[in-house]
């Protein structure tokens, strides 16, 4: 595997992508599941989609939701509501993609009040390797939501944190390999299931599971549920070159406005790995960044 100077290397996970039909409810579910208030909103307003397969006239309302670490210290997970075109309901299918989220917390019992009242059920997931301990939930939009407990003597805070993505592809081999071109790298690895992580930003994985029975992943990106993940790259042109060594079809970047957030818009390049799933590079330097390296 090339190092982590590579320019196509990610070294850190953005946010989640959720397409939600209720984005209310979801901010109100995962406030008490995070621990805290959703940071802010965008709303965009015509805006060309065309890059993610929508059309140049698209609306939604997207609302960020951090946990206690705050936006420059960990993951967020990108809740957005579509109405022009509206968020679908997902289809029926055993499909590959993204599948489920996890939260991590110090201490299982003190948040199982609030989490039991969201209907929770006591559980075990397999994570890293290890059968944990969890509690889990279903969401409004019908995605399944784990918290586990991970403690020790270096715990980055009391609260919940957002921890991991599960994501279902149906060869671990080829997936694994396309995945460490990108930056990452196995933390653990069995017969039909891995965890991968990006080294520079070790305390948020991808909970890999095979199973090659599965269909392609959803193509429509405004359908309800887990769709996309976004990862920060130094530089997002550099990377393009890259990977365009490796796929001639690789597409441009493109700038995709936000001017409601701080940053005004991200220039983004929208991928797709072996499965189909959609993985977006974002343009995010590594000094606007500050990860933990613990607890994993």
């Amino acid at each position: 595997m090339s190092g982590p100077s590579q320019p196509q290397h990610a070294h850190a996970a953005m946010h989640c992508n959720l397409n939600t039909g209720d984005l209310s409810a979801a901010e109100e579910f995962y406030r008490i599941v995070a621990g805290v208030e959703p940071r802010f909103r965008s709303v965009g307003q015509a805006q060309d989609a065309t890059m993610m397969g929508l059309g140049r006239h698209t609306s939604s309302v997207t609302a960020f939701v951090w946990d206690g670490r705050g936006p420059r210290a960990a993951p967020a997970l990108e809740l957005v509501c579509w109405s022009e075109p509206p968020t679908v309901a997902r289809a029926p299918a055993d499909r590959t993609g993204f599948t489920a989220i996890g939260y991590r917390v110090p201490d299982l019992e003190a948040v199982r009040p609030a989490l039991t009242a969201l209907g929770a059920t006591r559980g075990t997931v397999l994570a890293r390797g290890r059968d944990l301990a969890a509690l889990l939930l279903t969401d409004p939009d019908g995605v399944p939501v784990e918290v586990v407990e991970i403690g020790g003597a270096e715990v980055d805070g009391a609260g919940p944190a957002l921890a991991y993505e599960r994501l279902d592809v149906t060869d671990l081999a080829r997936s694994l390999a396309w995945y460490a071109f990108i930056g990452f790298s196995v933390v653990h690895r069995a017969d039909t299931s891995a965890t991968i992580a990006l080294p520079e930003d070790p305390t948020f994985t991808l909970e890999l599971a095979e199973r090659p029975h599965l269909a392609p992943s959803p193509d429509r990106a405004n359908e309800q549920g887990l769709y996309r993940i976004a990862l920060a790259v130094e530089d997002v042109d550099e990377a393009a070159g890259a990977l365009r060594a490796l796929d001639p079809e690789t597409p441009d970047p493109v700038f995709i406005p936000m001017v409601d957030t701080p940053t005004g818009g991200f220039t983004v390049l929208f991928l797709r790995d072996p499965d189909g799933t959609v993985v977006e590079l974002v343009a995010r330097p590594r000094s606007e960044v500050r990860r933990p390296l613990r607890p994993i």
